[in-house]
């Protein structure tokens, strides 16, 4: 399994970037670890504004806060469906209401912090999406693709295998 995550990793890396992909490094969570812990040759800085802004995007879910989900996303990005903040809001409000009814959080593993030539950035996980209970709601892999944009880091590109989408 592990050699189709990685095999997975590099094909979606060359398919998104010219570049060759200049770094893979397996992370055990996606809070912020201690310093001399980050993977080497990514700026410092760099690492903890998009591990922040993912694990913002993630809370955001959790607390039915749209608009702070919505300000983690580089919304001209082609990549992604969405062409304002309110389509994130309908979008997301409607799958948290009906899709992932009683959604509480989700546990990921299997992270992936992938950097290519060029400093753009990937974090891919395996993300199970939990209710209250901790049944599980939903699993799949997912990749969030990074872009600096106005002196942030932002998500560019959400890609899941096995896709969850609202009807929006």
């Amino acid at each position: 399994m592990m050699i189709v995550r990685y095999i997975s990793c590099l094909v979606f890396c060359a398919l998104l970037s010219t570049p060759a992909v200049a770094g893979i490094w397996q992370l055990e969570t996606t809070t912020l670890p201690p310093k001399e812990e980050y993977p080497k040759g990514v700026v410092p800085e760099d690492f903890e504004q998009i591990l922040r802004a993912y694990n913002t995007y993630m809370y955001a879910f959790a607390e039915s806060n749209f608009h702070a989900m919505a300000d983690q996303l580089d919304l001209t990005s082609p990549s992604l469906r969405w062409n304002n903040q309110l389509d994130v809001i309908d979008n997301f409000s409607f799958i948290k209401a009906h899709i992932l009814e009683d959604y509480s959080y989700s546990d990921v593993s299997n992270i992936s912090f992938i950097t290519n030539a060029v400093g753009d950035h990937i974090l891919w996980v395996k993300r199970s999406d939990k209710n209250s209970d901790g049944a599980e709601l939903y699993k799949s892999y997912v990749m969030y693709g990074f872009k600096h944009i106005n002196e942030a880091w932002k998500i560019s590109s959400i890609m899941n295998m096995t896709s969850l989408r609202s009807p929006f």
